[in-house]
């Protein structure tokens, strides 16, 4: 077992080997079998396990070695102090550390386990004045323990120069020959005295460790069929209820040109009236009627948004997910320029807004009438779709980062036309209040359909959700609006439902009179996907990941893990359902899942469930899982704020997977960190020691350019699909960030990854298609990886 940090991982060499390749191929030409074991892997090498992490001092690295008792080596080779000299962390007595590791090793693995313990390499400065002293603290050390007959050996080092270190830590691929033949040296000594011993027995929870290595592309197993088939609840589809709330403002106006519109200058759950006009001078303002509640507005100060954009182009809509509305100005060809609500007002006052130009260059084939601005993926920011004329729409998903998006990503065809006549009455609005927006067409004089996941009118199947029936045909489908009048939401955790609301239009002299006329909205249903509650963890303790299935309230449902291989037939995947728990029962208050987190909190092997206070800072509060399911019994403790030192104060978006904080074990302690990912995919946050001790890590990860919706963490290695995994190489220093990452391409293709066996790797479980509604999923085995520490898994969502 290689064990150490940056030197031992390889960093350095021009292969990530480092001396652990030269090593591995002169005993094999030897004659002896070998399989490198540890919990993580580097290199290019077949078997390139190893228990090495960046960064790591002495105490560190003996936490560490204690991930891979289960293992068994017969033979420890390890450089290990370095990063003790370098920040002279108590030198004088790091040798006894070290011992204390090597005893610890002889009295979980085996005494009979050999240790070669190197010198460490040279180093410039105060750094290098320590490293001498530490190497002869270590020479004697190790003769101490020699002389007591431990089997253990020292593998000098003092004959590489700094010459071989060049970036003055870690040796070129010369000096790691150098260093394999002091480690060779070593091992030869060792057999010589009779000290190589076979080794003992893999634990049983070590068997996934058979020498193989990392899961190249393409090379996983078929599971065989479905290993979900429709589990869980949902809402069922949205049935329109309204109630008459009759006129609630009466506006005059000398014009009568569609200009009208609702937008959420002040606040996300109130729609405020605003009126397009024009002065003398053709500067363009608009009215404002600020919504108080309850149906009541308010005439406030006048809006200029300085962009003299005409009614036909005008669209207020929230492009970065902050919960206000922007300006947005569509182009007779189709380009779109927007304009940032600052979200400085307040009282009489609207607030002000900054012009960014340009938001969304002009799509081929779709002017102005063929393009709308609707947020098709329930991420809080607008999306641009343009309308065939046949009535298929294509979207392009806003992937905004900051308050323009960082790109546009092709989604192709989203809906296909309903022959349900022009391509004018085609509007999106989120009608039921679940974040994603609903798709309408509106006809003069009649009401408007819902299509998009079909919805009726009461107990309706068939005809219109909204009947409309106000008569006539004078430019009635523009005098429609959809708007949180009163918002009242139809459910915990989720958005105000829109209601309806007709302009009502009479001339009266050369004025024309406008009476708000709403309709409230009592509607129900569509809000719900039963696939927005899968989560994946190992509840029992088994080293397989169940399924927990959690209610939008915070009830969770887990479905064992059948640890099977192959599945034939109709055969389920899941032992039987049980509730395992009720968020108003445990925490006395209903907690939205999308706050609800998996892991294992407490090192003990069962998952245990953390709730993030989204209003709060993001603090937790952690519900330890006591008995997994011993017996058929669920108790939890509640552990409360069982870490006060954490907070990010960056609130969660709208989406479901927007989260501003996650969970992952990034450092390889077997707890779970504490990660803080800005909106621009920037990781920041906490690290738990294997005793439950936090660090602060400034960065774990830079920024590269995709919202923090589409990153996720696991222990995945690289399955093909659309997107990237980031491999997670241990703690190093390098380019602002405190943890190294080598990136791959082909990361899981729009699937969860949970560890359906008993290996520490994940396997790759996928949702087919668009109908995220049926949780159906399929499910390809990996080969063995063991590593503990998670690699961040950057989707391309599509």
């Amino acid at each position: 077992m290689p064990l150490g940090a940056s030197t031992v991982f390889g960093v350095g060499s021009s292969d990530g080997n480092g001396f652990r390749k030269l090593v591995r191929d002169q005993a094999r030409f030897a004659g002896y079998e070998v399989n490198m074991v540890g919990t993580k892997n580097g290199g290019t090498m077949k078997d390139n396990d190893c228990e090495a992490t960046s960064g790591h001092i002495v105490t560190e690295a003996h936490d560490a070695s204690r991930l891979s008792y289960k293992f068994k080596p017969n033979v420890v080779i390890m450089n290990i102090g370095t990063n003790n000299c370098i920040h002279g962390i108590d030198n004088a007595n790091q040798h006894n550390r070290l011992r204390v590791m090597i005893e610890g090793m002889w009295r979980n693995i085996s005494p009979d386990t050999v240790m070669i313990v190197s010198t460490l390499l040279p180093l410039e400065g105060q750094g290098g004045v320590n490293r001498n002293d530490v190497n002869n603290l270590y020479r004697r050390m190790v003769a101490d323990l020699a002389a007591q007959g431990r089997p253990i050996y020292i593998a000098d080092m003092d004959h590489i120069p700094m010459s071989d270190v060049p970036d003055k830590v870690h040796p070129h691929d010369g000096g790691f020959g150098k260093m394999a033949a002091a480690f060779w040296a070593g091992i030869q000594a060792a057999e010589r005295d009779g000290n190589i011993k076979p080794p003992l027995p893999m634990d049983g929870n070590a068997e996934g460790d058979t020498g193989t290595c990392k899961k190249p592309a393409g090379n996983g197993v078929w599971a065989g069929g479905l290993t979900q088939r429709g589990s869980g609840e949902h809402d069922g589809i949205y049935r329109h209820r309204s109630q008459p709330e009759g006129v609630v403002l009466t506006i005059t106006s000398d014009f009568d040109r569609n200009q009208w519109r609702f937008a959420r200058l002040f606040r996300s759950d109130r729609d405020d009236l605003v009126g397009w006009f024009d002065l003398p001078s053709g500067e363009a303002r608009d009215g404002v009627w600020r919504n108080d509640g309850g149906g009541k507005f308010t005439k406030i100060n006048d809006l200029s948004v300085q962009d003299n954009c005409l009614p036909r182009g005008i669209v207020f809509i929230d492009l970065n997910g902050d919960g206000h509305d922007y300006f947005a100005c569509i182009g007779r060809d189709g380009a779109v320029f927007a304009s940032i609500n600052r979200g400085n007002g307040g009282g009489a006052v609207p607030p002000t807004f900054r012009h960014i130009s340009l938001w969304k260059a002009a799509q081929p084939g779709y002017p102005q009438a063929q393009v709308r601005l609707a947020d098709i993926d329930g991420d809080g920011r607008a999306d641009f779709c343009g309308l065939s004329l046949n009535g298929d729409i294509s979207c392009w998903r806003n992937g905004g980062i900051h308050d323009k998006p960082a790109y546009f990503q092709a989604l192709g065809r989203r809906f296909t036309g309903k022959g349900m006549g022009d391509l004018a009455g085609v509007r999106f609005e989120d009608l039921n209040g679940d974040d994603r927006d609903d798709w309408l067409w509106g006809v003069e004089g009649d009401g408007l359909n819902v299509a998009w996941r079909q919805g009726f009118n009461g107990n309706a199947n068939s005809g219109p959700t909204h009947p409309g029936g106000f008569g006539g045909s004078e430019n009635i489908r523009n005098r429609i609006h959809f708007a949180r009048i009163f918002g009242v939401p139809q459910d915990f955790g989720l958005l105000g439902r829109l209601d309806y609301v007709y302009m009502e239009h009479a001339k009266e002299g050369n004025k024309h009179k406008f009476s708000v006329r709403v309709y409230r909205n009592l509607g129900s249903g569509g809000t719900k996907l039963v696939a927005d509650g899968n989560k994946y963890c190992d509840m029992t303790g088994n080293g397989r990941d169940d399924y927990v299935w959690t209610h939008s309230k915070g009830i969770m449902t887990m479905f064992p893990n059948g640890g099977k291989n192959f599945l034939t037939g109709s055969e389920s995947y899941w032992g039987p359902s049980a509730r395992i728990f009720d968020a108003k029962q445990v925490a006395g208050r209903e907690l939205d899942r999308r706050d609800l987190h998996l892991a294992d909190w407490v090192g003990d092997g069962k998952c245990d469930i953390i709730w993030v206070d989204a209003a709060n800072e993001n603090r937790v509060t952690v519900f330890r899982n006591l008995d997994g399911g011993a017996g058929g019994n669920w108790r939890w403790q509640n552990l409360g704020n069982a870490a006060p030192a954490l907070r990010y104060p960056e609130k969660r978006g709208i989406g479901l997977h927007d989260l501003a904080v996650r969970f992952a074990d990034i450092s390889g302690s077997g707890r779970p960190d504490y990660l803080c990912i800005e909106k621009d995919g920037r990781v920041w946050g906490w690290t738990q020691s294997s005793n439950g001790a936090w660090t602060h890590v400034p960065q774990f990860k830079s920024a590269k350019g995709h919202d923090r919706a589409n990153l996720r963490f696991h222990d995945a290695e690289k399955f093909s699909g659309d997107g990237f995994v980031y491999y997670n190489l241990g703690r190093h220093d390098i380019g602002g960030s405190q943890y190294w990452w080598e990136q791959k391409p082909g990361g899981g293709g729009g699937g969860a990854v949970p560890c359906l066996r008993w290996q520490p790797g994940w396997d790759l479980h996928v949702l087919p298609g668009p109908g995220r509604q049926r949780t159906s999923r399929h499910a390809w085995y990996q080969g063995h990886v063991d590593q503990r520490s998670r690699d961040m898994v950057q989707y391309v969502l599509g």
